[in-house]
């Protein structure tokens, strides 16, 4: 009754928050419970000691390597047996049989436990699937059970959910009070079914830098390095954009690169270790994280551009000694200075070595079966100056030094374009080399991802237009970044410029404050949307961001949801182990 109670008033808060509900799709994407028309009708599997092996549990007890089984009552929800894993466990991946009856397809929650100072997070995956997907509750408070979406899938008798807990790099704790099947109806199977073969929506793009994710996560198998991209399965996202972790650097051995983290063995911040410690097992083990993640993306359908940032040579103390590859350390004559002879942390375009480096570097991860080559402008500038090869590239056009006239003349623009457009002609020719080398036919794109107006990108001789006009480019994607001077996007040019050339261009967004920027996108000529490094955090975010590429929906999220306020499924506890915990007198009143 109580159960029923919060479901009820679930759903009337999310018709008041965005009145009538639109036909079609669910105002939140699956991710509440009250999304699901049967959610009445849920099966709830609450006996989380029923997971194996049963030798990785530990009953009302921490032990290293084991699930403490704790026994819980809910209030208005269920009673039974909790599994937590403590940060430092080292727990083993448990196997839950979910015990369906009726086979068919479910919306699948998974309840997370989460308390003050104790953050869940869980990696999920059924027995048929590659990788496992991170679900969390950050919730905190003190003591509370959050049913977190995890998929829509088709279950029967032998369905089995498999947890495990983050124990590489950034630990966390895990802890699961229970599962919810929520039976789909038969239109919610019909809706489902049609918009999962409906591929016209796949025109997001998103980026994987390339760093981030051995920094906090330190993958140690190819399984854990497939989590990255698993999370785009049955997404919108057509085209993943997939760094380096900057300029030459890789993360895997290399023959033309430096793999960042080579010959260091003492690092600024744990999480650098953490990165180091992945890719050195990974390459131990002979897997390219680089492959592995490309195949991942092709075996959803997404194609894959490897790119390069080109600022990436250095950064600041006391990141040096970890940072800085051997082609910047031993080539300071080929860096950049500026007008007034302060030296420049960047590799000038100007200079032949550094552009044929460059390329090499991307015809090697191309060759690892990639679909194009980008290069990642708004972490890129500057990538020429007035170093003594640039100024005598000036010399010989103009006959004089390019530092005796205002930074404003055109000519300084015109001059530093035309060696961007060199580096441009090098690196189409360099992937035409590679296309022809390949036997499916299929040609290798070039993809640039450039700020949000030309003309901050003009100021670093990055002439849109030009490039366009010359057929070297495919796509564009607009990012704000560094380097900028304006946080708004000039669409009427790039509408214009990207018409004139029959190439796509995407609008780009980095935070959710970026999100209601979207609809002028697509009402300003986008093909679609860029999401910058996109990953599940709140999964009624991602629920949003997965589907950005169905415009309408989006544009109707936007503007009758608020992303803050969603109708989250909590339950607070009456008991759990020995303790009552909502007595008088609670347990916490002693901390």
């Amino acid at each position: 009754m109580l159960r029923t109670l919060f479901l009820s008033v679930c759903c009337l808060a999310c018709s008041i928050a965005i009145g009538a509900e639109p036909p079609n799709f669910q105002p939140w994407g699956g991710a509440a419970v009250s999304d699901w028309s049967s959610a009445k009708q849920s099966i709830m599997v609450s006996d989380m000691a029923r997971s194996i092996p049963a030798s990785a549990l530990s009953i009302m007890k921490l032990k290293k390597g084991c699930w403490k089984v704790i026994p819980y009552e809910m209030r208005g929800g269920p009673t039974g047996n909790m599994v937590f894993a403590a940060p430092e466990a080292n727990t083993p991946e448990l196997t839950l049989p979910l015990g369906v009856e009726k086979p068919g397809w479910y919306a699948i929650f998974v309840s997370l436990y989460s308390v003050s100072a104790i953050d869940s997070l869980a990696w999920l995956r059924l027995d048929d699937e590659p990788a496992a997907v991170n679900r969390q509750n950050r919730a905190g408070s003190y003591g509370m059970s959050e049913e977190v979406f995890f998929k829509v899938a088709k279950l029967d008798e032998n369905s089995r959910l498999h947890i495990a807990q983050q124990n590489s790099g950034t630990v966390c704790s895990c802890g699961v009070t229970h599962v919810r099947l929520i039976p789909l109806s038969t239109e919610e199977v019909r809706r489902f079914e049609i918009d999962r073969r409906d591929k016209s929506h796949r025109n997001m793009i998103t980026t994987i830098d390339g760093f981030s994710f051995f920094y906090t996560r330190s993958p140690r198998t190819a399984a854990e390095v497939l989590r990255e991209v698993e999370i785009l399965r049955d997404t919108d996202v057509g085209t993943l954009i997939l760094h380096t972790p900057g300029a030459d650097k890789t993360n895997h051995p290399t023959k033309v690169g430096h793999m960042k983290a080579e010959g260091v063995e003492l690092f600024p911040t744990i999480g650098d270790r953490h990165y180091a410690e992945s890719t050195r097992a990974l390459a131990a083990k002979n897997i390219n994280p680089v492959k592995v993640l490309i195949d991942g993306a092709h075996d959803m359908g997404i194609k894959v551009h490897v790119g390069i940032r080109p600022a990436g040579w250095s950064f600041w103390e006391p990141y040096t000694d970890y940072w800085e590859p051997p082609f910047y350390r031993d080539n300071p004559q080929w860096r950049c200075i500026d007008r007034d002879g302060t030296p420049v942390t960047r590799m000038s375009w100007a200079v032949p070595q550094v552009r044929k480096h460059l390329i090499d570097v991307l015809r090697e991860q191309v060759r690892f079966g990639a679909d194009g080559a980008n290069i990642v402008f708004n972490r890129g500038y500057p990538v020429v100056l007035y170093e003594p090869p640039a100024v005598a590239v000036f010399r010989n056009k103009h006959g004089i030094d390019p530092r005796t006239i205002p930074e404003s003349d055109p000519r300084i623009t015109k001059w530093w374009s035309d060696i961007v457009t060199g580096f441009f002609l090098e690196l189409r020719a360099m992937l035409d080399e590679e296309e022809a080398a390949r036997s499916d036919g299929k040609h290798l794109e070039l993809s640039i991802t450039v700020l949000g107006t030309p003309g901050d990108d003009l100021r670093f001789g990055v002439d849109i237009q030009q490039l366009v006009k010359e057929k070297l480019v495919d796509e564009i994607t607009t990012m704000l970044g560094f380097g900028r001077k304006s946080n708004t996007y000039d669409l009427p040019l790039l509408k214009k410029v990207c018409q004139e050339g029959k190439i796509p261009f995407y609008g780009g967004v980095s935070h959710h404050t970026a999100y209601p920027k979207i609809p002028s996108f697509y009402s300003g000529g986008a093909k679609g949307v860029a999401v910058w490094d996109a990953g599940v955090g709140d999964i009624f975010e991602w629920a949003w961001v997965s589907r950005f590429g169905h415009a309408e929906e989006t544009a109707w999220r936007l503007k009758n949801l608020q992303m803050d306020k969603p109708p989250r499924s909590r339950y607070q506890f009456h008991k759990l182990g020995d303790q009552i915990r909502d007595s008088r007198f609670g347990p916490y009143w002693g901390g």
